[in-house]
């Protein structure tokens, strides 16, 4: 994983329990503390006067990776309110990482609320991709102008480097368009554009009436790898022979392709494709096209994509 040389820096926890962590050529810093009112009463003293805007994660670790991501005009009164009365969702929370660019309101970036929400969702999404169950209720994704979307990139960096070196995270978001969506929220994707979904699992579901195969793929040199095999009535290679059924593809865009359009592409490049014993094809998100790649032939399948509305 590459990321940019910002520096860090880390104390080791005081007597409070309260670790500080900054990098040394940036603006962010971050200190993670334990659930305490006196831990967080020292934190506000020592950034500035309140109200001190910023980024908070709530985490629950002791027996699953759970968290819950929020952004705040006023870190002093939010978080006193998660330690006093905690949403069910997050209740056994027992330290949280709060992101701040150690100055207060008058003169803080983080005043700029769609800095907050645009860095908010960065984090929803990141951390998913590093396997915490966020329970973080979605929200709104504002347009950022030119100059924060400059600020916004260089925070993204910075908490990348934070989260990284606090090993808090080990992957970090695909630059290509190509990050991996997760099952709850394709499924209100779909649900909110109107599918019929009579069923749903982790790599089956019922949509549209249709059998439906899940399928995020594995990354490889030529692209994200589906592989079709099996000779059962129902297995996927079997239901590509017939054409019968869909496959979903939670990434990027989100892919929801006939069987049949992959059928023939794939007999169409290759006429003896069904006497192996596996077909794999090979997915591709580049710029605003998404193609397949089977051997030598590619098929454009952007007009698949569900998130940007265009239907097969």
């Amino acid at each position: 994983m590459e990321t940019k040389d910002f520096g860090y820096l880390d104390n080791p926890a005081n007597g409070y329990g309260i670790i500080r962590a900054r990098t040394l050529v940036g603006n962010l810093r971050i200190w993670d503390i334990p659930r305490s009112e006196r831990a967080l009463e020292t934190i506000i003293n020592e950034i500035g006067q309140s109200p001190i805007p910023g980024l908070y994660l709530l985490l629950d670790e002791k027996k699953n990776k759970k968290s819950y991501i929020g952004q705040t005009e006023n870190i002093e009164a939010r978080l006193s309110s998660h330690i006093f009365n905690p949403e069910d969702k997050i209740k056994n929370w027992d330290r949280v990482i709060i992101i701040n660019d150690a100055r207060n309101a008058k003169q803080s970036d983080f005043n700029d609320e769609n800095i907050r929400l645009s860095l908010e969702n960065f984090l929803v999404n990141l951390l998913k991709i590093n396997r915490y169950t966020v329970v973080t209720t979605s929200t709104r994704s504002p347009s950022l102008s030119s100059t924060q979307q400059t600020l916004f990139n260089n925070f993204k960096d910075e908490i990348i480097v934070l989260l990284t070196r606090k090993s808090k995270i080990t992957k970090i978001l695909s630059e290509k368009k190509d990050n991996e969506v997760y099952s709850d929220e394709v499924k209100k994707i779909l649900e909110r554009k109107k599918f019929k979904i009579s069923s749903w699992g982790k790599i089956e579901a019922i949509i549209n009436d249709q059998k439906t195969f899940i399928r995020p793929g594995s990354s490889k040199n030529k692209g994200w790898q589906v592989t079709f095999r099996g000779n059962k009535p129902d297995s996927l290679k079997t239901r590509l022979e017939k054409g019968e059924g869909l496959l979903l593809v939670p990434r990027g865009p989100i892919l929801l392709i006939p069987l049949t359009n992959i059928r023939e592409f794939v007999l169409k490049t290759d006429p003896l494709s069904f006497t192996r014993d596996t077909i794999d094809i090979f997915l591709n998100f580049e710029n605003d096209e998404v193609s397949i790649v089977y051997k030598s032939s590619k098929l454009l399948v952007s007009k698949s994509t569900i998130i940007n509305k265009i239907q097969t």
